[in-house]
């Protein structure tokens, strides 16, 4: 399973600000429903916040993989979003979060959700990834970043 198999380019976002955790998961939401990955806002927007509840996503050192299987999505698919400023996620270290990657799955999807979920985390767990990240210049840069580790 390679992560650029669920990966465009209109789905990575490096410039992206918000203020807090809802305020960004809205707005992912409302981006991945104009790349027409997601049939409904209310109901991913809703899927995404009950994950919240049982625990954040903001998983520390700069980095949050927020995630759902629900009946809004129409395919997996994976979002990347970058933060300069950095975005108060409520992270386990209470830091900002900088790199931001969005899984987004139907409900049938679980096997392959899993296996792509551990994929990122486990390519996250690199300094060299998440610097290349930090400094990718481009949608298409990142694409290869990710290709190259994959």
């Amino acid at each position: 399973m390679q992560l650029t198999e669920y990966f465009k380019e209109n789905m990575i976002h490096l410039d992206f600000q918000a203020g807090d955790k809802d305020e960004a998961l809205n707005k992912m939401v409302k981006i991945l429903e104009s790349a027409g990955n997601v049939d409904d806002v209310v109901g991913m927007r809703t899927a995404l916040i009950d994950r919240e509840k049982l625990g954040t996503t903001g998983v520390g050192g700069g980095i949050a993989i927020p995630h759902a299987r629900c009946a809004a999505a129409k395919e997996l698919s994976v979002g990347f979003f970058r933060s300069k400023e950095g975005v108060n996620f409520q992270a386990i270290d209470n830091q900002p979060v900088h790199l931001v990657f969005l899984l987004l799955a139907p409900v049938a999807s679980g096997g392959a959700y899993l296996k792509l979920l551990a994929k990122i985390s486990r390519l996250l767990r690199s300094d060299e990834f998440r610097n290349s990240l930090l400094e990718a210049k481009t949608p298409g840069e990142v694409m290869e970043i990710i290709r190259e580790n994959d």
